[in-house]
């Protein structure tokens, strides 16, 4: 359990990072910052409680060593090391700055936020808080003259919302994630701190889904698409757990062993997780991912349809071909109440 209701903020620190596509540089102070104790409260407030009360856990993760993920391997350095604070903070800007290479990355403001007294399971240990600031909002200041009032504009990082920030902990035990600007590039998390989701019911559920998807692109003909749809949705439906081994049985009903290692070898590069067979899922998370997918059915190439009702599903496409294109004749199964 983590608790920082008892936190010190120890050591701040900001660097500008600009993108490294546009070759905007990036900025590194040499000296730590300095700020006020109300100050201090504004950021436990609005950064630090926000970050640690994110509900999905992830963990560092590289596809061949840990050693090599540079921000495990930095964080670690800071937190055995407060005393080189500044020089670990502008290795972490570099390594942002090398990985902004997306043409939607902003230029932005990165903040460093050393606590220590966060309770770990009753244990007192440190944490990092990192923030990037991409985009700033515009407000008024009205300052008093001698004779009126005066309406001066401004701008300045809003502390409604973290824009993308992240909460590490010492020793493996855990990272936590905001990021609210990418719709249009996922290089915070993916790229800048490569972590992935714990394993939860949750993160294995998305695991399920990607499989299955990946399995549904390699199915060209129409029947098939639809078995596998109509048996993931009954097993579903019939079990308040399902584990990847049935996710993997009821899939090698409808491609080969070779193209469903295909699969699970692009799932486990993009989650960076070790996938478990065995590892049991609540059927109604994975249910909340399979719905785009089962929902779906492609009829042919460039043709398809849609179930938007749950009770209906499709149980078999039978296509002829004719002088003018195709006729499909579609088999829908009204699902029996329970």
């Amino acid at each position: 359990m983590l608790d920082v209701s008892s936190a010190r903020l120890t050591n701040v620190a900001v660097h500008r990072v600009g993108s490294k596509i546009r070759e905007e540089g990036i900025s590194l102070a040499n000296e730590e910052s300095n700020v006020s104790d109300s100050l201090v409260e504004l950021l436990f407030q609005n950064y630090l409680i926000p970050l640690s009360k994110q509900q999905e856990v992830y963990d560092f993760f590289h596809e061949s060593d840990l050693s090599l993920n540079a921000m495990a391997t930095i964080s670690a350095k800071i937190f055995d090391q407060p005393s080189a604070f500044i020089e670990q903070t502008q290795a972490v800007a570099k390594h942002l700055y090398a990985n902004s290479m997306h043409q939607n990355i902003s230029a932005g403001d990165v903040v460093f936020l050393l606590f220590s007294d966060v309770e770990i399971d009753g244990v007192a240990s440190s944490a990092l808080a990192i923030l990037k600031i991409e985009s700033k909002d515009d407000f008024i200041e009205i300052t008093e003259s001698s004779n009126s009032f005066d309406i001066i504009e401004r701008s300045g990082i809003s502390l409604n919302k973290i824009q993308k920030g992240v909460l590490i902990l010492p020793n493996s035990q855990g990272v936590f994630v905001v990021d609210n600007l990418g719709k249009k590039t996922k290089y915070w998390i993916d790229s800048f701190l490569k972590v992935s989701p714990r394993a939860t019911s949750k993160s294995y559920a998305k695991i399920c889904g990607s499989i299955l998807k990946g399995v549904s692109s390699k199915l060209e003909d129409a029947q098939d698409i639809a078995g596998l749809n109509e048996k993931i949705t009954e097993k579903i439906n019939s079990s308040e757990l399902t584990s990847i081994a049935e996710i993997k049985e009821i899939s090698s009903q409808y491609i080969d062993d070779e193209s469903l290692a295909e699969v699970m070898s692009g799932v486990v590069s993009g989650t960076g997780i070790d996938i478990s067979d065995d590892y049991e899922i609540k059927s109604k998370d994975f249910a909340r991912q399979a719905k785009p997918i089962t929902r779906r059915v492609r009829v042919r190439d460039g043709v398809g349809m849609v179930i938007s009702d749950a009770k209906y599903s499709v149980s078999g496409v039978t296509i002829q071909d004719n002088d003018d294109g195709f006729q499909a004749i579609v088999d829908i199964k009204s699902r029996k109440e329970k």
